[in-house]
C-alpha cells in the first residue's frame, strides 16, 4: 500500500496479490470526517490511467487485474496524485462529488 497525503483527503493506493490476479483500488480518506470511498473509477482517474470511460470492467471502485495493470496501474496513480497541482484538482473534484452525493462515504476505523 501506497500512503500519499493531501490537503484534505489522504490517498492511499491499493494493491493486492490475489494469487493469479491483483485487486487494485484507489481510496480517498477524507481528514476532517474519517470517512473514505474508492476513487479508482472516477472519469479523471480512468482518463489518466487511460481506460475508456465506457469499459464496464473498470466500472466498480475495485478491479481485479493482472500483474502488468497491477503495475502499470500503481505506477501511473503514483505519479499523478504526487503531482501538486493534479492533487488539487483531484481534491477539487472529490469535494464536488461529495456534495451531489456519490461518495462512498465509508467510515474508516
Amino acid at each position: 500500500m501506497i500512503h500519499i497525503p493531501g490537503n484534505k483527503y489522504n490517498f492511499e493506493i491499493v494493491c493486492q496479490n490475489c494469487g493469479e490476479s491483483y485487486q487494485f483500488y484507489i481510496r480517498a480518506l477524507c481528514k476532517s470526517t474519517g470517512r473514505y470511498s474508492c476513487i479508482n473509477n472516477l472519469n479523471t482517474i480512468l482518463s489518466e490511467l487511460e481506460i475508456d470511460t465506457d469499459d464496464s470492467n473498470f466500472e466498480d471502485s475495485t478491479w481485479i487485474v493482472d500483474q502488468d495493470e497491477a503495475k502499470y496501474f500503481t505506477r501511473v496513480t503514483e505519479e499523478i496524485i504526487t503531482d501538486i497541482t493534479y492533487r488539487d484538482y483531484l481534491e477539487h473534484r472529490l469535494d464536488e462529488d461529495r456534495i451531489l452525493g456519490e461518495w462512498e462515504n465509508r467510515i474508516s476505523l
